[in-house]
């Protein structure tokens, strides 16, 4: 029958976070025995949400990207909390970037998510760490504030994907400004009234998936349905290979493709499983009796 895997995630969101500190969206999750129901963990859930999420998007980037660029991509990710970092550094995992655009309201957090990167890659090249994953220097990274519009035009007109791991309950650029054959991933999203990306934009340009079908009740995707032309499907049907982007519907305007991620529980409680094994394998963590 394989092994049952039961877990729970308590996990809030708090916009003043950030100005003391402390995460936008903290977490913290525990992960219970399945035949005997008793807590077998509990271990902060901030970073795993973030690091999970990431991937979900770096494996849709990788499955729209794949027909499209067989060159180094441009990257543009707006945000500069931890939901950025982990995009950038699963992005690089899967896919060789160029040049990576920072889009943020504040300079200060996205010089210092600029640092944090190029001083980590240049790091793990010097040490031989993820080999065959790409490094970006200072060089190849740019900081654009959010309120320069002219600046932000330029850089998704020059952008392969574009990530946006904000708050914001209004959509952060004009679609128009999105050029052909553009992959978004839209994260910060999570109620009927945010809408980060332009939901016109995506209905009249877009091929939409999603990591579930509760993902189509936030903003950005309040044009679209389980039946709307544009929809494609969940990202594990194209993970698994029963949906293909290559053999669906859709005109020849849908130029440009969507992921959209709320997250799931099943993604959670299977990190966290993940993370507790490997740390009783390595000896790390703290034994407690409850």
């Amino acid at each position: 029958e394989g092994n049952v895997l039961m877990g729970m995630k308590l996990v809030s969101v708090r916009a003043g976070n950030p100005a003391i500190g402390k995460p936008t969206v903290p977490a913290t999750i525990m992960l219970v025995d399945a035949p005997t129901g008793e807590v077998c963990s509990v271990m902060g859930g901030t970073y795993l949400t973030a690091a999970r999420t990431a991937a979900g998007s770096a494996i849709a980037t990788d499955i729209c990207t794949r027909y499209q660029h067989n060159r180094p991509i441009q990257l543009v990710v707006f945000g500069a909390g931890l939901q950025a970092e982990c995009h950038i550094n699963a992005i690089l995992a899967l896919k060789e970037v160029e040049k990576l655009t920072i889009v943020n309201r504040t300079l200060k957090r996205a010089e210092e998510l600029k640092v944090l990167i190029s001083s980590r890659e240049e790091h793990e090249a010097n040490e031989g760490i993820n080999k065959g994953m790409t490094f970006l220097k200072a060089s190849a990274i740019d900081i654009v504030l959010l309120d320069d519009d002219a600046g932000v035009q330029l850089a998704l007109g020059e952008a392969d994907v574009i990530c946006t791991t904000t708050n914001t309950a209004t959509p952060l650029f004009p679609g128009e400004w999105v050029k052909p054959g553009c992959h978004l991933n839209g994260i910060g999203s999570y109620t009927h009234e945010m809408e980060e990306v332009d939901s016109r934009f995506i209905l009249q340009r877009c091929r939409v998936i999603v990591d579930t079908k509760e993902a189509l009740d936030v903003g950005d995707l309040k044009a679209i349905s389980l039946s709307s032309s544009n929809f494609s499907g969940l990202l594990g049907d194209h993970i698994s290979g029963n949906t293909r982007l290559d053999e669906q519907r859709g005109g020849s305007e849908l130029d440009c493709t969507f992921f959209k991620s709320v997250g799931t529980a099943i993604q959670d409680v299977i990190t966290a499983n993940t993370a507790f094994e490997a740390a009783r394998q390595q000896g790390v963590g703290t034994n407690i009796l409850m």
